[in-house]
């Protein structure tokens, strides 16, 4: 052994794994995938148990004695505990067994007796069923993990270990030296000086009951995340209501801002709050994102609300989605709707691009009446707002000899309430006689717009009495005249200046909120394809939703806008964080997109059985039914190739910016 190759061991990791005080027994079988682990009670006493699914190193050497260990023994096996498994004597022990509790005379008596020290030695005896989740071994003086095992040795004799303290920070916070590379390479494309570090996110937790390996001599090892991670790609926070998926939520909004603002970049975040817990402070967090970050969040709600900017369009401005809005509504409201109602459910009002042409002088006058009619119906418009329309010179007369006090030209502009009356005199004058376009053979009311003046007049064809523009007064709530543009415009703006904005969808109609947040993602979708398209950077953006499978379930359209997002938003730097309690419900391409997941307690065998496809959650199927504790999950990353069990750390806000 030379000086050099003495130094080298030394400088090495591998022997770090190995803890000889936590030694635990030996393997007896293996294979590929698995190893058996003879143990007894008295090994797992001094190192305080071996809990369900806790970490063990198994190795052939001697740590004290690294430098001079053969090559080919220079590895450590990282296992996993997933059960016991039956000895070959166990049968025989088992009958040793219960003879001696037969035996005993005393019911009382709290002692073992009746077996010799031989028997009593065998009888402790057990057999530990683990898989093999990778191969730590040295390469050009780092530490790789590979995910699995090179080469197995029938005879050899593997030393099995407890790794805690340094050990297990080292196995659970281990990201190999390539993915370290290209998580540095994409913090630059980021725009980041260099890869940020990582963060913790919690404690290892291995089971429910935590009494041993998390009591108060015992050293609680972090978990960190590497923020690089989540950024551009898809995230999962499955688990039932109140196990935690709020607060690890809130970390990672936490974790993004503070990388921001070290990395000197700017990252939007777009929260979907369904349940209102993100904009405003409840019992069980000690803050809302809001109260953290008031001078970085924006908050928008359906209802006009004090400290939140309005979610509504404005009607006036944003005809086509005040439209569609009031349309959802009417769809929703039982009763016979008049024809007039019909024929003005089913109206288009895109604005043709031919802005010369006769098709768009059309659509100024069916705009026109329509927003008159939204006038009618109260809906507060913008200061000063007119209406603009072509009429020709016997279209005017018609109107004029109607009533005379209509004999302003709209071409010119009319305020909505002259607008009403001039088109409530044009019902009257096209009654008498079909006006005439300037266009031969043309109507100058199109029968669509026809059916609308008949609603601002409340009258049908025949002139009996309808309800007429009052079917729209319940749509007024989600209407506001103060917005000059339009809201996902505003929205996507925030977000390229690196602001955190939260959508309180608490309130108001759940159809109407599923088409503001299907309009919102669809346009945040396609603002950042249309940068990447011309050939510039979209801006970093991480995208919050709860209850996702209601926008991401099964039968969603790939093609549709939230599907699209989560497939393709990685590809022009959309982040998305999904959150439900019904994995079975969500979209399976989505799913098997997924790079990370936080997994808290479900309630159902069908929901893990859907979860144990993905990596290795197969061998937490017990535990995540069994164990309903708050924070408790387990966690997968993509610079982790395994599944690690964490207590998430309940959210703690940092200092307000």
């Amino acid at each position: 052994m030379t000086i050099v190759d003495k130094i080298a061991a030394e400088k090495s990791s591998l022997p770090k794994l190995v803890q000889k005080p936590n030694f635990v027994g030996w393997s007896y079988y293996a294979d590929f995938s698995t190893i058996r682990v003879l143990t007894n009670d008295y090994f797992k006493g001094i190192v305080q148990g071996i809990p369900h699914n806790s970490f063990l190193v198994c190795a052939t050497f001697d740590p004290d004695q690294f430098h001079s260990v053969r090559d080919v023994e220079k590895e450590v096996i990282l296992l996993r505990v997933v059960g016991s498994c039956p000895l070959p004597q166990d049968s025989d022990l088992t009958r040793t067994k219960v003879d001696m509790l037969q035996n005993i005379k005393d019911k009382n008596e709290m002692i073992d007796t009746g077996t010799d020290d031989l028997t009593q030695n065998q009888i402790q005896y057990g057999g530990l069923e683990c898989r093999v989740l990778g191969t730590f071994y040295m390469e050009n003086g780092e530490l790789h993990l590979g995910s699995d095992q090179e080469s197995f040795s029938a005879s050899a004799r593997l030393r099995v270990y407890r790794p805690k303290g340094e050990a297990l920070n080292m196995i659970v916070n281990h990201v190999d030296p390539t993915r370290r590379a290209q998580a540095e390479e994409l913090a630059k494309a980021a725009g980041m000086k260099s890869a940020p570090v990582a963060i913790r996110i919690g404690t290892v937790r291995y089971t429910s009951t935590a009494r041993l390996h998390r009591s108060a001599d015992s050293e609680l090892v972090p978990v960190a995340i590497y923020p690089s991670d989540f950024l551009a790609r898809r995230t999962a926070v499955l688990g039932m209501s109140r196990t935690g998926k709020s607060n690890f939520v809130k970390t990672t909004v936490s974790v993004v801002k503070k990388i921001a603002d070290e990395s000197g970049i700017r990252i939007g975040q777009l929260i979907y709050d369904i349940n209102g817990e993100y904009a405003n402070a409840n019992q069980q967090d000690k803050g809302s994102i809001a109260d953290v970050f008031p001078k970085e969040t924006v908050r928008y709600r359906m209802l006009r609300t004090p400290g939140f900017l309005e979610l509504q369009n404005n009607f006036y401005v944003q005809l086509v989605e005040g439209h569609n809005l009031i349309v959802e509504l009417l769809r929703n409201e039982k009763g016979t709707k008049s024809d007039a109602v019909s024929v003005f459910m089913d109206t288009s009002f895109e604005e043709p691009e031919d802005k010369l042409s006769s098709e768009h002088q059309r659509w100024q006058v069916r705009a026109a009446a329509y927003q008159a009619v939204l006038f009618k119906a109260g809906f507060e418009p913008p200061a000063g707002h007119k209406v603009k329309f072509a009429a020709n010179q016997k279209v005017r007369d018609a109107v004029k000899s109607v009533s005379p006090s209509c004999d302003k030209d709209p071409n010119s502009g009319l305020t909505l309430s002259e607008a009403a009356d001039w088109f409530i005199a044009a019902r009257t004058a096209n009654k008498n006689s079909p006006l005439e376009s300037s266009t031969k053979g043309k109507q100058w009311l199109e029968d669509d717009t026809v059916s609308i003046l008949n609603m601002l007049a409340r009258k049908s064809a025949t002139d009996a009495y309808i309800r007429g523009f009052t079917v729209l007064t319940p749509a007024r709530d989600y209407h506001s005249n103060r917005r000059a543009t339009e809201v996902s415009d505003e929205i996507y703006d925030h977000l390229k200046s690196g602001k955190i904005v939260i959508l309180d969808l608490s309130v108001g109609e759940p159809i109407l909120r599923e088409r503001i947040s299907k309009q919102i993602a669809r346009d945040v979708f396609t603002s950042s394809m249309r940068i990447f398209i011309a050939g510039n950077t979209p801006p970093n953006v991480m995208v919050y939703v709860e209850e996702a499978h209601n926008l991401l379930g099964k039968g969603a359209a790939l093609t549709e806008a939230w599907p699209r997002l989560a497939k393709e938003g990685s590809k022009y730097r959309i982040g998305l964080v999904y959150a439900t309690q019904e994995v079975t419900s969500m979209h399976p391409n989505i799913m098997s997109n997924t790079e990370n997941w936080f997994v808290t307690h479900l309630n159902n065998a069908g929901e893990v059985k859907e979860l144990s496809k993905f990596y290795d959650f197969d061998d937490f199927s017990g535990s995540l039914i069994q164990a309903q504790d708050v924070g408790f999950a387990r966690v997968k990353t993509l610079s982790s190739p395994f599944v690690i069990p964490v207590q998430i750390d309940k959210f703690e806000p940092p200092t307000a910016t």
